[in-house]
């Protein structure tokens, strides 16, 4: 597309920059050539005439791309520069015979001033073809420029549903894990388990396909995934859940918490005897969200686990927000902790 006609903001400059170029392209060889300027009307109407060849450069500029080389660009720019001139001039020499009465300062004159037009209108066509030149470089750096970005868009969405169907059969095992473990001793608590299994999935797969949520459907989410555990566990597992009013509009990616209270109640609550406390805290930080995740844990167990829960949490931020979150694991004493810091990013 024409680089200075492909946007409203660069047509208006055109506009608005040409209309003084062209009256002095025409004005000027008149009053150079003795003419007075009281009397260049003419000529000012035949400068500004000169915006069509002008912006016809660009068929210069589409027939010798800059990356063809400097010798075909001289010859065709310089070439299309003298035609434009000639044809211009001409066609000044045709609309005075249609304006001015034969024998006027302007049709006498007209001989005097031709040769400083078509220099003046060479010179125009030479400047103009530059400026086409940058513009149509600086689009196609643009363009260039969002491709890329588009592409790595592209490879980011790709790895977030790869992540992303990562949780599920990771979460099912170990929920179908759960209810195997139930069925024998406890039937009407598998049986109970089974139906809030199948109430966070219809929930998660409704918001599983936007690509962030509210943190107050996500903290709604991950309560009812520890409703389900909590089916198992009894008075074992105990869920605190506090959220700050100022951050349940906040947008994060969706089950993004869902794997660190997984994590505290697998290896953390399970672990224990008595059992223990799934606590949650979801603060605003500024322009930060900060999240909490605490649970007590037996040091002496060594039971491995896959580590795929944290992995994905990891790996999910870093697809998302690159280096702007921040996820932190410690283990004090008895309790560990999970921390995350994200960047607030509300629906409006």
């Amino acid at each position: 597309m024409h680089p200075i006609l492909s946007s409203p903001e660069r047509r208006r400059v055109f506009a608005a920059a040409w209309v003084p170029i062209g009256a002095l392209a025409g004005a000027l060889p008149f009053w150079a050539a003795g003419g007075p300027l009281g009397e260049a009307w003419p000529f000012i109407i035949w400068g500004e005439a000169l915006a069509a060849p002008i912006l016809a450069s660009w068929f210069a500029c589409r027939f010798a791309p800059f990356h063809r080389g400097g010798e075909r660009i001289v010859m065709t720019v310089g070439g299309a520069a003298l035609v434009t001139a000639a044809v211009w001039v001409a066609a000044g020499r045709a609309w005075l015979w249609m304006v001015v009465p034969e024998g006027s300062l302007a049709d006498v004159l007209f001989p005097r001033l031709a040769p400083l037009a078509f220099g003046a209108a060479v010179v125009l066509f030479i400047a103009a073809t530059a400026v086409q030149y940058a513009l149509a470089a600086a689009d196609e750096s643009h363009a260039e420029r969002r491709r890329v970005l588009e592409a790595d868009v592209t490879a980011r969405e790709s790895e977030l549903r790869a992540l992303r169907a990562q949780i599920d059969p990771h979460f099912l095992f170990n929920c179908l894990h759960s209810i195997s473990a139930l069925i024998g001793s406890q039937p009407s608590a598998a049986r109970q388990m089974c139906l809030e299994l199948a109430a966070f999935f219809r929930e998660s797969l409704r918001v599983g396909s936007q690509p962030r949520i509210p943190l107050a459907t996500e903290a709604a989410l991950v309560e009812q995934y520890l409703a389900i555990e909590q089916v198992r566990y009894g008075d074992r597992l105990r869920v605190d859940i506090a959220m700050t009013p100022d951050v349940e509009a906040a947008l994060v990616p969706p089950l993004l918490l869902q794997p660190l209270a997984e994590n505290a109640v697998r290896h953390g609550v399970a672990t224990l005897v008595d059992g223990g406390d799934v606590t949650i805290s979801i603060v605003r930080r500024g322009r930060y969200v900060d999240v909490r995740v605490e649970n007590p844990y037996d040091p002496a167990d060594t039971r491995p686990g896959a580590g795929v829960g944290l992995a994905n949490v990891r790996a999910r931020l870093e697809a998302t927000y690159g280096g702007r979150a921040d996820f932190r694991v410690a283990a004090t004493g008895t309790r560990f902790t999970a921390a995350l810091s994200l960047p607030v990013e509300d629906a409006a």
